[in-house]
Formats: structure tokens, C-alpha cells, sequence
């Protein structure tokens, strides 16, 4: 109830809050935070009080009884109960609200995700206005795939050329990224080998689109941390004199730990991507995965789609323009700089491309075959997001004049 209610009214991230949680806790808060919308709407049909106006903490619990009677394992009773006693012991005054009011909730119809007569944003617990941009770009099966796929916790996936793992822990190939392993089972004793150092967990869609940087003499990597993608430039680049740069000294810290597992790491810089201290034309290729909104990444940080509005896309789009055209001019002449955000958002990506007049080469063919991918008008491919892994967009920005 606490965590939920600082990711409520504090904007808390929920993966820092839940890094100790037990595995309950962690299904519980996450199960909420991903239907926090279908939630609300069948609660405020029983809740005389609108639900912005009431303490975060009574939301919190009004959200978890529900969730655990429609959604867990939990007897509805038993859910209504919990959740009534949980709110006395820290609003004793709104427990005669959760008590009549989740009561009749959790005998509500619960909407069908085939049912067509419910909005599409309802059925799987989106924001309207997110769904009715994705709707424009991306297929209806891929939409579909990445609607339910935002609504399931997502597997355990590590990369394969740097994790050593205990014989309890069981891996199969990830279907679509080689070189990345599903654990199966043992996932508790995997967490601890990362723990302690011995492995790395990183995104399949992530692992794809490292790889598609170009070869050369003398890579850099912009706002590295926390270090998966520069575990996979030491991997498929182990001969080239690397350069990992972040903004704070913390996150460095973070790349530091992360690169331990390469035999020849990068060299490590905390510096200011949008005024780098380095010599223009001095690399051969340049990743910038750029600080963004995230959207590709719902099922992993499912609280970023109820504080995330539209606007904001275009503050978050001016230090993207910022970061790209303080990079350029670090390529040497006829080398390339890769451009990803795990945001599916034009602004974030072909408009800030083309707002600064960049050539752009084609970059869908180095990706997995059997990866889904939408080439884009501008020259870039979006992943999106699925079962298969978290959603990007990817422009390859070069050959550089």
C-alpha cells in the first residue's frame, strides 16, 4: 500500500521500491500498476467520491482489493477483508468506503479482451491517447501483441557471452536474439549471479539493437549507463578501442560494475553528452541511446503510461536534438551514428532526425530475421514491443559528411 501510493501521488519509480520486495509484493504492486486503469473505471461505478480526490493511500487500497480478487488467486472475500483491514491501520476513517465499495466491484463484469464494444483502451488498461497513436503505427497484430504483452511480467533474460551461472539455473535460447538465454528456471539463483557480478540480465530488443552498430577502429557510446549495451560492444567488437560516456559519476559507477565482466572494458567518461570533451571526427561509429519517455517499455515500468502525457514529448525532444547534434560532429567523415531510443514516439525519433537535416541509411536488415520490425518512412525501423522484448526505434544516421 505504501509503494503503491508513493508511485501514486510522489511519481516513485516502482522497480527502485520493489528491488528487496517479496515475490507477492512485487506481483501485487505490478499487477495493479498495469490495470490501474481498468481498475478505476470499474471502482468509480461504486465509489460516490471521484477517485482523484481521495487519499493515495485509500486509492492503494481500493485498487489492490479489486486487483486481487479479479485479477490473483486471492477469494474475492478474502480480498475485500484484506484490503479493508490493510486501509484501518492507516486511514481507519475511508474503511467503510473500500469495504462498500470493493464489495460490489469485485462482482462486476470484468471487460473481455474480446469484446469490441469496449474501447480497446479499456480492455487492456491504456491510456486512450497512447493507444490511438500506436493504432497509427503500428499493424493490428503487432498492436495486439504489444497491448497484452505491456499486461505480463516480463522473463528473465541474460546475456550469453558474459554470465556464468550455477547449475540450479536453467536456460533456453531466446527465439528471436541469439546470444541471449531465457532462464526457465532458477530465476531466484540468476538474480543473485547478477547480483554478485557473475551475470548480466538485459533486454533481447536492447541486445538487437547494439548489435547494429558498425564496425570500426574506435567506438563511443553516449549515456551508456547502466552498461548492458556496452557489454554488447565488447562482445561484438572486442578488438576496438571503446569509449563509454554518462552524465553522473553514479552512472559511471553502474558502467564500471557492468563492464567487469568484459576482458578488455571500455574506457569510461562522466561528461555531458550535449558538450562532450572529445576531439570532432575522433570515432569511426557513435551509439546514442537517448534519455526518453520510455513507451517501449510498459510492461517493465508500467506506471510510466498514467504520468506520461504528450506534451511531454516534446521537452523530452529537445534534449534529444541537444545530445544528437553535440554527437554528429564526433563521427569521422564517412562513418555512422546510431540513434535509438526505447521510445515508439515520432518526436523522439524520426522528428528529431530530420529537425537537424541528418542523411539516414537503411538499418532494418541487420536485425534478426525473425524479429518483428516496421520500417519507417524516414529511413528507421521500430521494434515493437511483445513477447519477444521491449519496443525501439533505431535510425542510422550517417554516412556522415
Amino acid at each position: 500500500m505504501r509503494i503503491l501510493a508513493r508511485v501514486d501521488a510522489h511519481q516513485a519509480h516502482a522497480a527502485r521500491l520493489l528491488t528487496e520486495a517479496l515475490p507477492l509484493t512485487r506481483e501485487l504492486v505490478l499487477t495493479v500498476l498495469r490495470w490501474q486503469h481498468t481498475l478505476d473505471d470499474l471502482l468509480q461505478r461504486f465509489c460516490k467520491t471521484p477517485l482523484p480526490h481521495l487519499d493515495p493511500l485509500v486509492r492503494a487500497s481500493l485498487r489492490m482489493g479489486l486487483a486481487e480478487a479479479r485479477l490473483l488467486r486471492t477469494p474475492p472475500p478474502v480480498a475485500v477483508a484484506e484490503a479493508v483491514r490493510v486501509c484501518k491501520g492507516f486511514v481507519p476513517k475511508a474503511s467503510g468506503l473500500v469495504n462498500a465499495c470493493l464489495r460490489r466491484a469485485v462482482e462486476a463484469r470484468w471487460p473481455s479482451p474480446e469484446d469490441e464494444s469496449v474501447p480497446l483502451a479499456l480492455r487492456t488498461s491504456h491510456p486512450p491517447w497512447l493507444v490511438e497513436r500506436w493504432e497509427k503505427r503500428l499493424p493490428p497484430e503487432l498492436l495486439r501483441q504489444a497491448l497484452a504483452s505491456a499486461q505480463e511480467p516480463a522473463p528473465m533474460c541474460l546475456l550469453a557471452g558474459v554470465s556464468k551461472l550455477p547449475p540450479e539455473v536453467q536456460t533456453a535460447p531466446h527465439p528471436q536474439v541469439p546470444g541471449v538465454l531465457v532462464v526457465t528456471a532458477g530465476a531466484k539463483a540468476a538474480a543473485q549471479a547478477c547480483a554478485q557480478g557473475q551475470a548480466y540480465a538485459m533486454d533481447p530488443t536492447a541486445v538487437a539493437v547494439a548489435r547494429l552498430v558498425p564496425h570500426g577502429q574506435k567506438l563511443l557510446e553516449v549515456a551508456a549507463a547502466p552498461g548492458g549495451k556496452s557489454l554488447v560492444l565488447g562482445l561484438e567488437h572486442p578488438q576496438a578501442l571503446r569509449v563509454a560516456l554518462d552524465l553522473r559519476v553514479s552512472r559511471v559507477r553502474l558502467l564500471a560494475r557492468a563492464t567487469r565482466l568484459l576482458s578488455r572494458p571500455p574506457h569510461l567518461l562522466a561528461a555531458d553528452g550535449t558538450r562532450p570533451p572529445l576531439r570532432r571526427h575522433s570515432f569511426d561509429a557513435v551509439l546514442l541511446d537517448a534519455p526518453c519517455s520510455g513507451t517501449g517499455t510498459l510492461r517493465r515500468h508500467p506506471e510510466i503510461r498514467w504520468r506520461l502525457t504528450p506534451y511531454q514529448l516534446s521537452e523530452l525532444a529537445s534534449l534529444q536534438k541537444e545530445l544528437l547534434a553535440a554527437t554528429v560532429p564526433l563521427v569521422k567523415p564517412g562513418g555512422f551514428l546510431l540513434y535509438a531510443t526505447c521510445s515508439l514516439e515520432p518526436e523522439e525519433n524520426e522528428e528529431v532526425v530530420a529537425s537537424l537535416g541528418l542523411p539516414v541509411s537503411p538499418v532494418s536488415d541487420g536485425l534478426p530475421p525473425q524479429l518483428p520490425r516496421v520500417v519507417l518512412p524516414s529511413g528507421g525501423c521500430l521494434i515493437p514491443p511483445g513477447p519477444w522484448g521491449d519496443g525501439f526505434v533505431v535510425h542510422l544516421v550517417g554516412p556522415v559528411r
